[in-house]
């Protein structure tokens, strides 16, 4: 018997013997899409036309209805691309601070301001400081939106297993302790999830969470010792430390910022591309 070529949708061609091309389409073991051709005819034809339109697996159903259930439950365009925007200012201002900063601290510590001088606040300086303060609130805030929705969003996909809430996802930042590791693995499981929600427990989450996760403690300890410290200054070398802080607060806030914008554009690139594959499964 003549055997029967068979082409894959992903361009892999086999040749099997008649008796076996009914047995794999019966039991739904070769893609629907799937085109033969066999002596005698002019071009390739798609399979079905020859052994009628078979029933799908029972695992490629599953499949479908895995691709179809996922869908954003809140969508996250507008908000991602709003954080992005904030950020890449963030970074920008915290640069000119650090500028600034470092002009004064040479400035005083070189003698050409006095120590006393430092209560008349340079009007630019001030204005940064200022802008940067508003932008740090803004940017936590929205953060803190968008990791709500994101978490939100894999239990759309059909994630089973997850081990946080949305609620909690951003309720652990506000908790002593708790907010040293929680955090870190909600984000963890939102990375995971976005990339294979059905098996999202068995993969690896990235160094870019990682990373992340080190520059915000990094940050928050910088920031937090520069307050306490400003708040009790008193000698020039005690402003010298509470400004040596304050730079390098300003310092870790731009890589910082850089990782966060990495971080939930991949997020949201991955998750869009699981809600866009539903539709794209739905039609094959």
């Amino acid at each position: 018997m003549l055997p029967i070529y068979l082409r894959y949708p992903d361009g892999q061609t086999t040749q099997r013997s008649e008796q076996e091309v009914r047995s794999l389409w019966e039991n739904g073991l070769i893609p629907a899409r799937t085109i033969y051709w066999r002596t005698g005819m002019t071009e390739w034809k798609p399979l079905s036309e020859w052994l009628g339109e078979r029933v799908p697996a029972v695992s490629e159903l599953r499949s479908q209805e895995e691709y179809q259930n996922r869908r954003f439950l809140i969508d996250p365009s507008r908000l991602t691309r709003f954080l992005q925007r904030l950020l890449w200012i963030g970074a920008a201002v915290a640069a000119i601070a650090v500028v600034l900063d470092l002009v004064e601290f040479f400035q005083v510590r070189t003698g050409r301001i006095s120590f006393d001088q430092l209560d008349m606040t340079d009007p630019l300086q001030a204005a940064v400081g200022l802008l940067q303060s508003m932008l740090q609130i803004t940017i936590g805030i929205v953060f803190l939106r968008w990791v709500f929705r994101s978490y939100k969003n894999i239990q759309g996909f059909g994630t089973s297993g997850l081990r946080f809430s949305p609620g909690w996802a951003v309720g652990y930042y506000f908790i002593p302790f708790l907010s040293l590791i929680r955090p870190l693995q909600v984000m963890s499981e939102i990375w995971r999830a976005s990339e294979n929600p059905s098996d999202w427990s068995k993969r690896h989450s990235s160094r870019l969470v990682t990373v992340w996760w080190i520059l915000f403690l990094a940050y928050s300890i910088a920031t937090q010792i520069s307050f306490e410290l400003a708040l009790q200054v008193s000698t020039l070398d005690q402003w010298s430390v509470s400004a040596g802080f304050a730079i390098l607060s300003d310092i870790l806030s731009i890589p910082l910022s850089i990782a966060v914008l990495r971080l939930i554009s991949r997020v949201y690139q991955n998750q869009r591309r699981l809600v866009d594959g539903a539709e794209l499964v739905a039609s094959v």
